[in-house]
């Protein structure tokens, strides 16, 4: 199973662009610019929102379960306790857990550098997780290993769902962290601006000059 969130969604350009198209998205941004475009232009606008927001699910499902377990007091107190004692190495696990994570990404849609609308989406991904065994060692956690992991994964706009996808990750899925990484390091995509915002740019209308 794909492990790509944007693959896990099955958002490419063409079903991005023709969800944002039947959501009624493409419509919001042009009546903010309230010029009328023509057809290139709104071919133009189409095409970079669908860019912008196929850019926001750039990361794989694995950082994003890092992250949510991050929330899990099992691993923080795992970390504090291997960090005084580097000769210890802590198993934590789970039989059973719900990690939830959020983010509210933005596109910013910019005509001729000024600002005309910003598309605020609601990205959700949520994994079952069932038989997890978590190695922490000198206060960092180095692999990760889960019985069963399923995903349900939504992009929203204005509370309707764009594309939305639930399934199995893998079985097992084994997540390998080499000498590790420091619990408190491990951080939520969506502090990322980089992930957590984008940028349509859409050329302004062309208006015809006298003797032009």
């Amino acid at each position: 199973m794909a492990r790509h969130l944007r693959a896990f969604l099955g958002a490419d350009d063409a079903t991005l662009a023709r969800r944002l198209t039947a959501a009624g998205t493409v419509q919001a941004v042009l009546d903010a610019i309230r010029t009328r475009l023509s057809e290139p232009a709104r071919d133009a606008l189409v095409a970079e929102l669908t860019a912008a927001t196929g850019g926001l699910l750039e990361e794989d499902l694995d950082s994003i379960l890092l992250s949510g377990l991050l929330g899990y007091h099992g691993l923080v107190d795992a970390a504090r306790q291997t960090a005084a004692e580097q000769d210890m190495t802590n198993l934590v696990t789970l039989d059973h857990h719900l990690v939830r994570v959020t983010s509210e990404p933005v596109v910013e849609v910019l005509v001729d550098r000024q600002q005309a609308y910003e598309l605020r989406l609601a990205l959700t991904v949520t994994f079952t997780v069932q038989g997890l065994a978590a190695t922490v060692r000198a206060g960092r956690l180095v692999h990760v290993r889960i019985g069963r992991c399923s995903a349900d994964v939504s992009l929203s706009w204005a509370g309707q769902a764009l594309v939305r996808h639930s399934d199995l990750v893998d079985a097992p899925l084994v997540i390998k962290l080499g000498s590790g990484v420091p619990v408190h390091e491990i951080t939520d995509p969506a502090d990322d601006p980089a992930l957590a915002r984008g940028t349509a740019r859409v050329p302004g209308p062309r208006v015809a000059q006298p003797g032009s």
